[in-house]
This record gives C-alpha cells, structure tokens and sequence, in this order.
C-alpha cells in the first residue's frame, strides 16, 4: 500500500525525535573533514507546509514542533544547550511556516564530499521530492551535491547498495509500517543490511502503537539479537519518547486514526545500530524537557544494548 502521506503528521513528536537526532548524528560526521554516505530508504517529499490542509487537520505540528519552539522562546533559560542544535537549525523553516523532512536536513547538512542516496517509492511524492531538492539548492551551493534520488522501493535499493563504496556513513529508515507484514520486512531488511555493513550506523524509527507493541517489541529483539550474534560488542541504542499513556489511543487500523486529535501514536523510538559517539548523553539532556513541554502525561528511556 501506499497510501500514507507524511503530511499529516508533519512535525509531530515523532519527527522531533528523529530530526533531533539526526542532526546530531550529521553534526558528528562533520566533525571529521572525511565524506561520508547517508542512504534515507523512505524519504517522501521532503519540505512541508504547515499551513497545508492536512497539516491543520490533524494539528499534529502544534502540538508538536511549534508547541516546543514557543514554549523555547518564551522561557530560554530552560532549554537544554544541546537542543539549540536543532532549534537554531529549524528556526528559519518555521518562519516561513515550513518543516523540512530528513533529506532537505541532510542534504543541507552534509559536507560537499559525501554522498546521499534517496529513494522514494510513491511517484507522486518522489516528483515533489525532486523539486524540493531543487528548491533548497538554491540556498546550498555546490560544484557537485552528490545527491542521487530513486523511485523505487528502498528495499530493492539496498540489495545492489550496501555496502557503499564509501564504507563511512549511516542509513536511516523510517518506513510507515501500514501493513503488518511490514514489520517482519523491515527486520530482516535492516539484519541483511547491517550484516553487509556492519560498520556503518543504522537508525531505524519506529512507531509506539497500543495494539501492535508485541509486535515492535519482537522486531526491535530480533534485530538487536541479530546483531549481538554477528558481534557481542556491538554497541545498539534504543531512544524512545512517549507523549501519551500506552493505552492512550486503541484503534484497529491506520485509517481510523488520520484526522484525529488524539495522537496516533503515543510514542515512537529509534533503535541504533553503532550510534555516534556520545549520542546517549545527548539524547539524554534533550528528551526529558521536550517530554515535558509536549506532555505531562508522557515519558521517555535510554537504553543501551
């Protein structure tokens, strides 16, 4: 199926958690004048408009980033440091009631060297991907961007991609998990991937859904177990930011929820493969005070495999 749209949840907390981190992890490969490869499987159109119907309709947005942002600026002493990486980077696309998805920050990010591959499968979206990238050139300038953008499925991309030859980088996935077969896909996908480049980092997201956790919680196990099989060292991070009680929101299907004021998720969670250094310590000043500003009734955990 195809028939999830980001867009209508544009900016919600899932996206805070996972841009958040994102450009740290872009912060940290930049820190060494050496390129790098970053592969974003599920990438969508990649530039939102906040005002945009869809956007409105759920309100995910404000509830979520423009909430943070304000409650920022009305009380600046109280942010953490850290969350200023991502505040400061955000700022200017919130000023124009836009919200950039994780390839318009990577690629805006990224040093001039390294490579980003992106692929997106639903044709309408991959057509505004194109012209989103196009868009954000004009404020990046560069001989040569090094961005390449597919559309085809992610999965198929992989199995003639990984590893790249520049070895040094990191893949991120964040598929919509519509179906439930696409939970069992996306673990052993993302197994297949980190056996083929077990030294890169891997960042999957993935949602917190009351009537699918046994589910999450099995593929999150499979694949750290996996992983800890190929090497017992490897060092595995599961960040998770909960903005509602578990039972928060029962619904049966994906189609039930859109359009709904209560979340759809009450949470969603990164699980990474060879996170960057000192990643935990960053997540853990940032996601107590963006818990809390987002919710009283919510949580958040660390923990390190």
């Amino acid at each position: 199926m195809l028939s999830y749209l980001h867009q209508f949840h544009t900016g919600n907390h899932a996206d805070i958690l996972k841009h958040s981190a994102l450009i740290y992890i872009l912060d940290y490969f930049n820190k060494k004048n050496k390129p790098y490869t970053i592969i974003d499987t599920h990438s969508a159109k990649g530039l939102y408009n906040l005002n945009d119907e869809q956007s409105v309709k759920t309100e995910e947005a404000q509830n979520g980033i423009k909430k943070l942002f304000f409650e920022a600026r009305k009380a600046p002493s109280a942010v953490p440091k850290k969350l200023h990486l991502y505040l400061d980077f955000i700022k200017n696309f919130l000023e124009k009631e836009l919200y950039p998805g994780s390839p318009i920050i990577e690629f805006l990010l990224k040093n001039e060297e390294s490579q980003q591959f992106l692929t997106e499968l639903h044709k309408q979206e991959f057509i505004k991907l194109n012209n989103s990238i196009e868009e954000i050139k004009k404020y990046k300038k560069e001989k040569n961007s090094k961005t390449f953008i597919y559309n085809i499925s992610c999965w198929d991309f992989i199995k003639s991609s990984i590893p790249p030859k520049i070895k040094r980088g990191f893949l991120i996935c964040d598929p919509s998990y519509e179906e439930l077969s696409d939970y069992k896909t996306t673990e052993e996908n993302i197994i297949k991937i980190h056996k083929k480049w077990n030294a890169g980092t891997v960042i999957l997201w993935y949602p917190l859904l009351s009537y699918r956790i046994n589910i999450i919680e099995e593929m999150i196990k499979n694949i750290v177990d996996s992983a800890k099989k190929i090497n017992s060292n490897t060092e595995i991070l599961d960040a998770r930011l909960l903005v509602e009680k578990e039972n928060s929101h029962i619904e049966t299907d994906l189609k039930s929820a859109i359009g709904s004021k209560i979340p759809r998720l009450y949470g969603s969670g990164l699980l990474i493969i060879n996170p960057c250094w000192k990643l935990d310590e960053y997540l853990n000043e940032i996601l107590p005070y963006i818990q809390k500003t987002l919710s009283q009734s919510g949580n958040y955990s660390l923990k390190n495999y």
